[in-house]
């Protein structure tokens, strides 16, 4: 069975203990679940980025937001973009609004409406928070 490296992403045969290339133990991961989420945004395969993005997104990982806004600005990828622009939505990642609001009207409709989306999401959730802390 073919396996990816979570240190270097290096594709080798799971019959490997370490990586060929890094020379990580394949075995042993000691990072956090949420770090893997993110570290997976790296990975070589675009279905695996749109599925830590959603994963991201899905368990709230705040950490990862600076992350998500960079897939957002470089990754070749448009799947893999909305993906990221959903998560930072779903993660209610406030400082991703300005570079959400820079995609209004420069990018295709598609990214277009996943950006309003996600910056409702965060304005909302935003909003919620306010008044929910008010005497």
């Amino acid at each position: 069975m073919i396996v990816f490296c979570t240190e270097c992403w290096h594709e080798t045969d799971s019959s490997h203990r370490t990586c060929p290339r890094c020379g990580a133990n394949l075995a042993i991961n000691p990072h956090s679940y949420e770090e893997k989420l993110t570290s997976a945004l790296d990975h070589p395969l675009a279905e695996a980025r749109v599925r830590a993005c959603w994963l991201i997104g899905l368990n709230n990982v705040q950490a990862a937001a600076t992350k998500l806004m960079s897939v957002v600005e470089s990754d070749t990828d448009l799947f893999v973009r909305r993906a990221a622009v959903q998560a930072l939505g779903k993660i209610h990642a406030r400082v991703a609004v300005p570079l959400l609001q820079s995609l209004i009207g420069l990018e295709d409709h598609w990214m277009e409406a996943e950006a309003r989306k996600s910056i409702h999401h965060i304005e909302h959730d935003s909003a919620t928070v306010e008044r929910s802390s008010e005497p």
